[in-house]
């Protein structure tokens, strides 16, 4: 319903309404001028980390810790195929990672991940519920 009270009756409509009343929540910022950034590291100068490099032998220990019992990802590969290639591929896999430390670059494909929320359940919430039900 809008201001006048009419009910929206279209898709565009009831969008519009949406809009217009969830852009008042937003604040507009002064693109202008941004605030210092106030420097976290509190150690010696000698002690910064200014280089991390990834190595194979990285790679291949973290795939090999993988679950079998796991869905594949969005690219569907599956964790079976990661575990049984993992020596041929680490080192092609740490260059990959090493290369987009190096450069700063992170691919479109890593800026687009698809991050999902999945809820588990956990037993004494499941009886929780039950007893609160009887």
């Amino acid at each position: 319903m809008d201001d006048s009270g009419s009910l929206a009756s279209t898709d565009k409509e009831m969008g519009d309404l949406l809009n217009a009343f969830f852009v008042s929540v937003f604040s507009k910022e002064n693109i202008d001028h941004f605030p210092a950034v106030k420097q976290q590291y509190q150690g010696e100068e000698n002690g910064k980390l200014y280089s991390f490099s990834i190595t194979s032998d990285m790679v291949k220990s973290k795939l090999q810790k993988l679950k079998m019992n796991k869905a594949p990802g969005v690219d569907l590969v599956s964790s079976r195929m990661l575990l049984e290639l993992s020596e041929k591929i680490s080192d092609t896999v740490a260059e990959l990672f090493t290369k987009t430390l190096d450069s700063g670059d992170v691919s479109l494909d890593c800026k687009l991940a698809n991050v999902t929320a999945v809820l588990k359940k956990v037993k004494n919430q499941v009886l929780q519920i039950i007893d609160r039900s009887a």
